[in-house]
């Protein structure tokens, strides 16, 4: 069960890498949050791999919750909105999001594990006393924001005549953070929890297909154009 989630790691370390890669070269603030939520993808795929391969402790699960029950879709949803609105919004919803974020870290520092669920390969919910609140604030609206995202840019290239790899990537993108937005809310609301690091390596590796062929029209396009 842990390659599920070291494979999800190894997808969105690299996805991490080539995102910060371009963000370098183009200095785009939706590229440097994605670039970060990744990174926090990537570490919460590795504190889950390190919890089904050694077995759950509180340091392990608190730095899986943090990165991936917490802040992960957060972030991602943040870059969705840099990407959408204007500087002036983006800006206030990153500040925002930082107190939030901070909030969240000193919540799952201080917060208690439970042991017994802790012995599962994947913890149920509740096995920290995180108020429901906060992930709540998070992971709808970052979801929202991130599969809303995805597909309404999809709609707006396919309307505007955009190359048709652009609509397709985008519309790969869209479904693969749809797939992960499911397997979480299908593990936190059926008790199916198994389904939770399935989606997520399923929902990177689309993510990150789909980014690419986006970016590959993108880089076809270059010569022609000069």
């Amino acid at each position: 069960m842990f390659v599920i989630p070291l494979i999800a790691g190894a997808v969105g370390g690299a996805f991490a890498a080539v995102v910060a890669g371009q963000y370098l070269s183009r200095r785009k603030p939706y590229q440097a949050v994605w670039a970060i939520a990744l990174a926090m993808f990537a570490a919460a795929a590795l504190f889950e791999t390190a919890g089904e391969a050694l077995g759950w402790s509180d340091a392990t699960y608190k730095g899986y919750y943090l990165f991936g029950g917490l802040l992960n879709v957060g972030w991602l949803g943040l870059g969705s909105l840099l990407l959408l609105t204007t500087p002036r919004v983006g800006r206030i919803a990153t500040i925002v999001l930082v107190l939030i974020s901070i909030v969240a870290l000193f919540t799952v520092i201080f917060a208690h594990t439970n042991h017994n669920l802790l012995r599962a390969q994947v913890p149920a919910r509740g096995a920290i006393d995180v108020p429901a609140l906060l992930p709540l604030i998070t992971n709808l609206g970052g979801s929202v924001l991130l599969v809303g995202g995805a597909a309404y840019s999809a709609w707006k290239a396919a309307r505007a005549g955009a190359p048709r790899n652009r609509v397709v990537g985008l519309v790969i993108l869209a479904a693969g953070a749809f797939m992960v937005a499911g397997g979480h809310s299908l593990a936190q609301t059926k008790g199916i929890y198994a389904a939770q690091p399935v989606s997520e390596a399923l929902g990177i590796a689309f993510m990150f297909v789909g980014y690419l062929v986006v970016e590959s029209r993108i880089a076809l396009r270059r010569p022609a154009a000069v």
